[in-house]
């Protein structure tokens, strides 16, 4: 039917499959063709969703300059669009990548943005996700700031925070 602009959706979904099935390569092309289309026809508000999926592939190629300008221009548009519940999860991916690369102080500071919106849209799931990876984080910091923060963060004290955190071992 030459519907090109829904084949967008459609290379996009393929994209993800080839991603859980590891296929890194098949994957970033899948999703390239996704983001074309989607540029040909100025649909820029779900080039952001691509923007991110590519930053994933590009980080489990080891490519993380790649991820970390492919996670950048999803949050732009995310920022533009003010799409904030969707900022947590690129957010959260850049404090991933922040933190592979040993920028432990950029990978706090992008973890507690994505725990802030988290929380903000009392998101259950993700706020699990969020503490778990931070739980981690503190174990590997050590960084006792970090309790007062999440404990501002969520309205609990960093005593709370920290016997969660401990818990979680």
């Amino acid at each position: 039917f030459n519907d090109r602009y829904q084949q967008a959706s459609t290379y996009h979904m393929l994209g993800s499959v080839a991603q859980q099935l590891r296929d890194f390569e098949q994957a970033r092309s899948l999703f390239q063709q996704a983001l074309d289309i989607k540029i040909e026809f100025g649909d820029r508000f779900s080039q952001a969703r691509t923007y991110h999926q590519l930053g994933r592939v590009a980080q489990e190629l080891r490519d993380f300059e790649q991820a970390r300008s492919l996670f950048q221009q999803a949050l732009d548009i995310q920022i533009e669009f003010n799409d904030r519940y969707q900022q947590a999860s690129t957010y959260f991916q850049l404090g991933k990548l922040a933190e592979t690369m040993e920028a432990l102080d950029e990978a706090r500071e992008f973890y507690l943005k994505d725990l802030g919106i988290t929380a903000e849209f009392e998101d259950e799931h993700g706020l699990g996700i969020s503490l778990r990876n931070l739980a981690q984080f503190y174990k590997t910091t050590q960084d006792d700031s970090l309790l007062s923060t999440v404990a501002t963060l969520l309205n609990a004290t960093p005593e709370e925070v920290q016997s969660f955190f401990t818990s979680t071992e």
